[in-house]
């Protein structure tokens, strides 16, 4: 329709104008006086780096629209999450004024408190005082239930582009862009043409099985059990974090914002088998947690709160990151022979999913968002498109695949030498937070 409501207004100028100008100035005028079409993007994936990719690519003129597997955005999805100051400075170069609105949303840190597994010795916090980041980095640390950081991104976009119940099931080349085909749950299909295809479907991603073919993610020998529980004063200060690790078991607490509180507990699979407790002994997964975990600091008290069916469970997975032995990035979608490739890319966990130990999946996914964008900015040809997308992978994964290292790196320390870890934690800091992002728009 838009293009039908530009060809009409063309015809209704070119008649006022004809009796005055000659063809060929009619012509130039006509010519300057239409905007290009835009390009159209398709964001496969509605989690949060899937809906800050869409704000971000539409700052900058381009028609993107959300495609999402699951049949509603629930209010009660997914558990709690850390912004730092890089995530929450590329948030506000993609939408000025909203990091203010998922600050409001969650509970800015101001105390942090790092323990033994058993609480009776006080470590020193490696990030140092949370404090003094917003003079330090710019913005703040925050910790956020990711439900609610998910619908604050979903308000930022216009009505009408998320469109849920797509399941992903194949893309395949077309006419200079991607046509990519979808599944509904109750059954029945359809296809949607894009210029660009972006891939932010998470670390199971379907895009990512269709380019790279690497199927399940990295195991890293652990299991977390996490969940949001009302917040009480009793079990942590006002704006505050807690971690207690040691001996193979880790407990985390996190103030979210007014009457949440959000704990996980990770184990390794050899404290697990040390701990001699079977699982399938318990009746239930709750009672087995309790046993597990009454050890470590301030995990019981949170345990015992928690109900049974709020208790959520994963293993704890990254993905090898897409560099070669010397550390080049090496894309496998990109093409190769001179060939530029496909004008298709991945963003977030489904590009460089990694441990949480360093607390930066969504936030590198909101770096990616903007620097997907900044290198679109100005395409228009089928050739600069794909070129943009080749430029983005290389400078996004430059950036992440060292904090995938890291993380991983640190999810094992953490377990077995503390001091380590909080060296390596100090060393990393400055480089992960420290970057700062210009206005997308701009």
């Amino acid at each position: 329709w838009r293009r039908a409501g530009r060809s009409r207004a063309r015809s209704e100028v070119a008649g006022l104008l004809m009796k005055d100008l000659p063809s060929p100035s009619l012509l130039l005028l006509l010519l300057l006086a239409t905007p290009a079409a835009a390009l159209r993007a398709g964001v496969i994936g509605g989690g949060l780096g899937g809906l800050a990719c869409c704000n971000a690519l539409r700052k900058v003129g381009i028609e993107a629209e959300v495609f999402e597997r699951a049949p509603k955005l629930s209010p009660q999805a997914g558990t709690g999450l850390t912004l730092w100051p890089n995530g929450l400075s590329a948030l506000e170069a993609i939408d000025p004024g909203l990091s203010a609105h998922v600050l409001r949303a969650g509970s800015t840190t101001q105390h942090i408190e790092v323990t033994s597994a058993d609480g009776l010795t006080k470590l020193p916090n490696p990030t140092g005082d949370p404090r003094r980041f917003p003079s330090t980095y710019g913005h703040p640390m925050a910790n956020v239930r990711w439900s609610k950081l998910q619908k604050v991104l979903a308000a930022r976009l216009p009505e009408g582009i998320i469109h849920l119940d797509r399941q992903l099931t194949k893309v395949e080349p077309a006419g200079g862009g991607v046509t990519a085909h979808f599944e509904r749950s109750e059954g029945g299909a359809e296809s949607a043409h894009f210029d660009l295809l972006v891939g932010a479907d998470g670390i199971n991603s379907a895009l990512r099985q269709q380019l790279v073919g690497d199927g399940a993610p990295r195991d890293a020998g652990r299991t977390i059990w996490r969940s949001i529980i009302p917040y009480e004063e009793r079990l942590l200060q006002a704006g505050s974090c807690s971690m207690s690790a040691g001996a193979g078991k880790v407990g985390f607490l996190t103030h979210l914002s007014e009457g949440e509180l959000y704990w996980s507990a990770f184990a390794t699979d050899e404290a697990i088998a040390k701990s001699g407790l079977v699982r399938g002994d318990f009746s239930s997964v709750k009672e087995y947690l309790v046993a597990q975990f009454s050890d470590v600091y301030k995990l019981l008290p949170v345990l015992e709160m928690t109900p049974e069916e709020a208790i959520l469970e994963r293993r704890v997975a990254d993905r090898v990151p897409l560099v070669d032995g010397s550390g080049k990035v090496a894309i496998p979608w990109a093409g190769g022979d001179g060939e530029a490739g496909l004008p298709v890319t991945l963003l977030g966990d489904a590009f460089h999913a990694m441990i949480p130990s360093l607390g930066q999946g969504a936030n590198t996914s909101f770096e990616g968002a903007y620097r997907l964008a900044a290198a679109l900015r100005g395409a228009t040809t089928a050739e600069e498109v794909v070129a943009a997308l080749r430029a983005y992978e290389v400078a996004q994964m430059e950036r992440a695949h060292w904090i995938v290292k890291q993380s991983a790196e640190q999810g094992r320390t953490v377990y077995e030498d503390r001091d380590e870890f909080m060296r390596r934690q100090q060393m990393a800091q400055d480089d992960m937070w420290g970057i700062a992002f210009k206005p997308l728009a701009a």
